[in-house]
């Protein structure tokens, strides 16, 4: 199983998740690539525009390291752990609608080295989908 269905929703299995709603995958070569869940995405609709920290900017576990600005919000992107940005998704800048069409794939925000290997904020595909369901249930 690469994936879980919660709803009409995509949850990837190949990656952990933080509550607030950004995936983190482990690239297995000290570098991770950060995003926004496809529930995220459908909850803020027709992302207009990104806004990154500098590459090369340290940050501190829940520091904001990016904005998506939607039609419908704003969403503030925070760091998973200790971390620097190696990497922004500079196709965005043209292109932010690739955030809604593939938010796991092109549509990935950054790349993050990770500064501390303390992952104690990250939580499973499994516990992710629990927090979406339960969302859910609050609508």
């Amino acid at each position: 199983m690469t994936e879980i269905k919660v709803a009409d929703y995509i949850v990837k299995t190949d990656r952990m998740y933080l509550p607030s709603h950004e995936w983190v995958k482990d690239n297995g070569d000290g570098t991770f690539s950060m995003g926004i869940s496809d529930y995220a995405q459908k909850m803020l609709r027709e992302i207009s525009y990104v806004q990154f920290e500098d590459v090369g900017e340290d940050f501190e576990s829940k520091d904001v390291i990016a904005v998506v600005e939607a039609l419908k919000a704003t969403g503030d992107i925070y760091a998973p752990f200790k971390c620097k940005i190696i990497d922004t998704n500079m196709e965005l800048e043209d292109n932010p609608e690739l955030v809604t069409e593939s938010p796991y794939e092109t549509g990935y925000l950054l790349k993050i080295q990770a500064l501390e290997d303390d992952r104690s904020n990250l939580i499973t595909a499994q516990a992710y989908a629990s927090i979406i369901e339960d969302e859910l249930a609050d609508l």
